[in-house]
């Protein structure tokens, strides 16, 4: 291909893809979201409800629920429950390769007439219950669940399953406390 052609297909990939995470901030921005300039949005995703979105990037298999908000990082999947506080530069359900394939890399997989999709191991979005706090840097990985209430603490690496009002933190991440049961001031919802 000619540099000239490159470059015009280079260029008009990447507006639209500018204009792919621009319409998603839009319809997220209609729908009441506070969403920093920054953030890039699909339009895939399911945003009723969510409080605000600082410079992250939320991908199409997300849904975050009503009251939550993330303030920085990668949502490339997850199903987010209500009031959540999502801490700045996470990682929630990124892509993981499949290790018993015989190649880890989707474009070798490719070069030998596989799909790229085959080097992928296929798992569930994570699962994050309500009133989740999220410390910063914190990675969640696919087919995980937290329960509601639990705190994630900043640096950890969720591999595993966490029960619901537990503090979780390391690498990978344990259990580090329990949290007590405080008494819900008068007309709060039950938990789910």
């Amino acid at each position: 291909m000619r540099p000239s052609l490159r470059l015009f297909a280079w260029t008009a990939r990447a507006i639209a893809v500018w204009a792919y995470y621009r319409i998603g901030w839009y319809r997220a921005t209609w729908k009441g979201v506070r969403a920093d300039w920054s953030a890039r949005v699909s339009p895939h995703a399911s945003l009723d409800g969510v409080a605000s979105l600082g410079s992250a990037v939320v991908g199409r298999h997300v849904l975050i629920g009503t009251g939550s908000y993330v303030a920085s990082g990668t949502v490339q999947a997850a199903v987010i429950g209500d009031f959540c506080s999502i801490g700045p530069n996470v990682l929630i359900g990124p892509s993981e390769h499949e290790l018993d394939h015989w190649t880890t890399s989707p474009f070798e997989a490719e070069r030998h007439g596989e799909g790229a999709a085959s080097t992928e191991r296929n798992r569930p979005p994570p699962r994050i219950g309500n009133g989740v706090w999220i410390g910063a840097n914190v990675v969640i990985l696919r087919g995980v669940t937290i329960g509601d209430r639990s705190v994630i603490a900043a640096g950890a690496i969720v591999t595993e399953d966490v029960p619901s009002r537990e503090v979780w933190g390391g690498v990978p991440a344990k259990r580090v406390s329990s949290i007590r049961s405080p008494t819900k001031p008068a007309g709060a919802r039950p938990d789910a």
